[in-house]
């Protein structure tokens, strides 16, 4: 359901690169951010994103940025896939609430599970444009909103839920990235380093 400006593909490649190689092989130690408390007026900044997931009880074990990009690694305590669904609604509401409504640049958050559980995803990601496209409400909200974030219900099937928060919901889930995926990633990675190597030597043997 994820739509044509962003693909899965994107994040299948971004998630699987960050489950494999960590943080590091994606960002400087110049992008690490640490948790700051919010300021008056809020800022919008990575850093009271950092804040407000601590303050949500989300087990932040690494943030880091790198030009309009954040890479978040965190702890799960979720012992279901309905538990990790709701631990991604929070970070989800943070991210909205702390960052786009704040009019933060980031567009893309990329997430990676630290310890998933065998049927849990390794990581999964946000499009800020599903934001502006499917949630942007009118007010920012305020420093509340972003402390009461667990208490939202999207994706509870309880609650009464329109077509715009169901697809923005679909393209989160279907971001997640499992161990298949970065099989797949890490193996074509291989096959398309290899037709590159192959181009390289039949160049290099038409010069001779």
């Amino acid at each position: 359901m994820i739509d044509d400006g962003t693909s899965r593909r994107r994040f299948l490649t971004t998630t699987a690169t960050v489950t494999a190689v960590g943080l590091s092989g994606c960002t400087g130690s110049t992008g690490q951010i640490t948790p700051q408390e919010p300021s008056e007026p809020r800022e919008g900044s990575p850093e009271e994103f950092y804040y407000f997931l601590e303050d949500n009880d989300v087990a932040v074990e690494e943030l880091a940025r790198e030009d309009d990009e954040l890479f978040l690694t965190y702890d799960s305590e979720a012992e279901t896939i309905e538990e990790s669904d709701e631990e991604i609604m929070v970070i989800y509401e943070v991210y909205k609430l702390a960052l786009i409504h704040r009019g933060s640049e980031i567009e893309y958050l990329y997430s990676e599970i630290a310890d998933p559980f065998e049927e849990q995803a390794l990581g999964w990601g946000i499009d800020s444009e599903w934001v502006h496209r499917f949630d942007d409400e009118e007010g920012e909200g305020d420093e509340t909103d972003a402390n009461e974030s667990t208490n939202s219900s999207v994706g509870n099937e309880s609650e009464e839920l329109d077509m715009d928060q169901i697809t923005l919901w679909s393209n989160i889930m279907n971001t997640k990235v499992y161990e298949d995926d970065v099989e797949a990633v890490g193996n074509e990675s291989d096959a398309n380093e290899t037709a590159a190597n192959a181009s390289d030597d039949v160049l290099e043997n038409e010069s001779d």
